[in-house]
């Protein structure tokens, strides 16, 4: 087993212990990390994951990444977290514009979801420029 592999596990162990309080939050971080030892080790490809599974594996993803800072500057680490707030608020908005157009409920135009999405988008692209800008 290599170091890397092995601080990982330790990490994620400690993480998991510390989580305990929350057990149904204890139980994604075990179940991502299981999943994510089959993908690092090739029994399982990302791609087939469930929604719910490739949640998992993406919170141990960032857990992994946060930690080893990969060398990236604090500019840029949080130039980073800023673009991933904003892609999941731009997410979430276009999401519930969606949801409105699709409820037919014709009596609500959705100019709020769509001003929020519109909103969104703008941080969005902010967030993604000053990404580009720190992170080159």
């Amino acid at each position: 087993m290599n170091r890397w592999y092995l601080g990982t596990v330790v990490f994620l162990i400690i993480v998991v212990g510390l989580s305990w309080s929350d057990s149904g939050f204890a139980q994604d971080l075990q179940r991502g990390l299981r999943t994510y030892q089959e993908i690092v080790s090739g029994k399982k490809k990302f791609e087939q994951l469930s929604p719910q599974e490739k949640n998992e594996v993406l919170l141990i993803f960032k857990k992994l990444k946060t930690r080893s800072g990969n060398g990236k500057s604090s500019d840029c680490r949080d130039a980073e977290d800023r673009a991933e707030s904003a892609a999941s608020d731009l997410s979430d908005y276009a999401r519930r514009l969606r949801n409105c157009a699709e409820s037919r409920d014709f009596n609500d135009d959705c100019s709020s979801e769509f001003r929020r999405v519109k909103n969104a988008y703008s941080d969005y692209e902010d967030a993604v420029s000053a990404f580009n800008s720190y992170c080159d």
